[in-house]
């Protein structure tokens, strides 16, 4: 995470520009990835909005950032440096480092040992980013943050939308495009990003193929996913048939009984576990996979350090 000494005689801003330097050099900030939104650095780092863009707007002359309308601040592939050039900055950096080292007091074998330990320190990973996944239905949520995890290697955290207050800590918030507003609403610390989510085509090409005198059997783990689904699923079909919907919770004799009435029975993966006893009964059965849209994952992937 970025430090600010407010004690030091070199400039917010340029503190500020250093770091920012520091990370795009060492790859923290990848080629095509987007620098953090300057209101929300300004805002960790206490710091004015100003400040933040001034440091952005001289990376973007130095040739390390780009701006992109509706993207913010990118980093660009570099043009690499002569070593004569290299040298000559890597010797102006250092000498207002030593100055202010030396103005402290310290001597030649203290130096030295703290070169040494920032050295080191250089491969130490940065406080991890958290990531918070929210929707409607928590099945919506769990598909979405497991899928984020398995493409990002790093932990997503799945809650529903009345549960976002209590993740005040998180740094990024993907939630579905038609609930953006009302999380924004809640003054959470973290960006928060729309997402698309899609239901796997398996499962719609099969639904749509149903005739309207048929019986779609629905099995969802959580109460909370039956309506939405339901009615997501018939807006994507148009299938006019009767929908027997219901959660694992209900119990395995509710199953069996909603089993014998479906021509055809989709499950999501969370409900696969009970369900899958049932399906040599069932006399078709997919599962129902929910997924964010690669245009979200590309997004999310551009937000992530």
């Amino acid at each position: 995470m970025i430090q600010i000494d407010r004690t030091s005689r070199q400039s917010v801003h340029d503190q500020l520009v250093s770091a920012l330097r520091f990370r795009v050099a060492g790859g923290h900030f990848r080629v095509g990835e987007r620098l953090p939104p300057t209101r929300k650095l300004a805002t960790q780092l206490d710091i004015s909005f100003h400040t933040v863009r001034k440091a952005y707007q001289q990376l973007e002359e130095e040739g390390l950032v780009e701006a992109r309308k509706g993207s913010g601040f990118v980093v660009r592939e570099a043009t690499p440096l002569d070593k004569s050039e290299r040298m000559e900055r890597g010797a102006a950096i250092l000498g207002v480092a030593l100055q202010e080292v030396v103005g402290l007091g310290l001597d030649d074998e203290e130096i030295a040992y703290l070169v040494e330990e920032q050295l080191s320190l250089m491969d130490d990973e940065e406080e991890p980013v958290k990531v918070v996944v929210a929707a409607s239905f928590r099945e919506m949520s769990l598909a979405c943050a497991r899928h984020f995890e398995n493409v990002f290697q790093r932990p997503c955290e799945a809650v529903t939308l009345n549960e976002v207050p209590r993740h005040a800590d998180a740094d990024l918030i993907v939630v579905p495009f038609r609930h953006v507003k009302q999380v924004l609403s809640m003054n959470t610390r973290g960006d928060v990003v729309g997402m698309a989510t899609l239901i796997g085509d398996t499962a719609l090409a099969a639904i749509s193929r149903l005739l309207d005198h048929e019986t779609l059997g629905l099995v969802t783990r959580y109460p909370d996913a039956v309506a939405p689904l339901t009615s997501e699923i018939r807006g994507q079909t148009k299938f006019a048939g009767q929908v027997l919907a219901m959660s694992t919770e209900e119990g395995d004799a509710y199953l069996a009984s909603l089993v014998r009435q479906s021509e055809l029975l989709v499950y999501t993966p969370d409900a696969a576990r009970r369900v899958k006893p049932f399906l040599e009964r069932a006399r078709r059965h997919v599962e129902l996979t929910i997924l964010p849209a690669e245009s979200t994952v590309e997004r999310v992937r551009s937000l992530i350090p």
